[in-house]
């Protein structure tokens, strides 16, 4: 039986629909709803012999982590019927996504499908496709 429901969310219109799709379950099974938005931290790559270094991306702001609190404030606000918790963590997606799982205990994790081609999956990696090979619990991938 599907108790509690981990969604990761980042904004991203399969996220979006992940989460549609997980309140669903929830409601049909009375469980527990947690959002999860992981802001990704910059990875800092060395180059060189000498002391250079690039960086992924940007550093991170508190405006980030505002802009994720209120978006997984109003995804749980679209259905007030239903038991939901948010969280925004910082970290690596996919070890914060199967972390949290771990640490809730979530009996599902819920993740949108991005639909990179190929190519795509072997450059970037998938997301969707780490957490199903390491979450300590099922994983169901939405695809729309």
């Amino acid at each position: 039986m599907v108790k509690n429901i981990l969604v990761a969310v980042d904004g991203s219109k399969p996220s979006i629909d992940a989460s549609h799709f997980a309140m669903g379950l929830a409601e049909q099974m009375s469980a527990q709803l947690t959002f999860l938005f992981v802001i990704e931290t910059p990875q800092v790559i060395p180059v060189g012999p000498l002391s250079g270094y690039v960086t992924t991306s940007s550093a991170r702001s508190q405006e980030d982590v505002k802009k994720a609190e209120a978006l997984v404030e109003q995804i749980a606000k679209e259905r007030p019927g239903l038991k939901v918790s948010t969280r925004v963590e910082l970290g690596e997606p996919v070890d914060v996504i199967c972390e949290v799982a771990k640490t809730l205990g979530a009996d599902l994790v819920v993740v949108g499908a991005r639909g990179h081609n190929a190519a795509q999956r072997f450059l970037l990696g998938s997301v969707s496709d780490r957490v199903v090979h390491h979450a300590p619990c099922p994983v169901l991938v939405v695809r729309r």
